[in-house]
């Protein structure tokens, strides 16, 4: 069995030393298992029973971390205003670069790689990757917007709006010019 086919497990921890897998060739790759008991997400949020898949593959001058991992968030309803346990799903697939060259132990000069408006995530100079900030945030944009404990909810209803073809008079003018362009085109 070789070192990239074994499978580790990361548990209630997101680090990993890359150190190995810095000095092995591109293309290269190791799987980590992710199991949390509990990610803070800020305000008040947790993620609980975090179970997840991650590969870590190398890349010429970083790492590409590729997460999968569901979780459960206890959230309020937007109905009746209870805390209801929300399962969420989330796969994320994040660059990482390293800071400091695991052969010379120099700084790296990312200066050409990065744009100063794009955040990057980075690899410190203990040759560590942390996941934890990534999953965080996927697991965060992941949340419903509004958060509804299902249909025995106690609450008053929830609006649907399965008909698209209702256009309010206000702005029925602007919905017959949408009319003429497509048929135009």
């Amino acid at each position: 069995m070789t070192e990239s086919s074994l499978r580790r497990g990361l548990v209630n921890d997101t680090a990993i030393n890359v150190v190995g897998l810095l000095q092995s060739e591109i293309g290269d790759h190791r799987d980590f298992t992710l199991s949390f008991d509990a990610l803070p997400l800020g305000d008040d949020l947790i993620a609980r029973q975090v179970n997840g898949e991650v590969r870590l593959t190398l890349l010429r001058d970083r790492i590409l971390a590729q997460v999968t991992a569901s979780a459960n968030v206890a959230l309020e309803c937007v109905r009746c205003l209870r805390p209801y346990p929300q399962p969420v799903r989330t796969s994320l697939a994040e660059e990482y670069w390293q800071s400091v060259d695991v052969r010379t132990g120099f700084a790296v000069d990312q200066a050409e790689a990065i744009d100063d408006e794009e955040e990057r995530f980075s690899i410190d100079e203990s040759h560590e990757l942390d996941l934890r900030e990534a999953l965080r945030q996927h697991l965060v944009l992941a949340l419903p917007m509004k958060p509804d404990c299902g249909s025995e909810c106690p609450g008053p209803p929830g609006v649907i709006d399965d008909d698209d073809n209702d256009v309010d008079e206000r702005f029925a003018a602007l919905a017959n010019l949408l009319e003429s362009s497509t048929d135009r085109t």
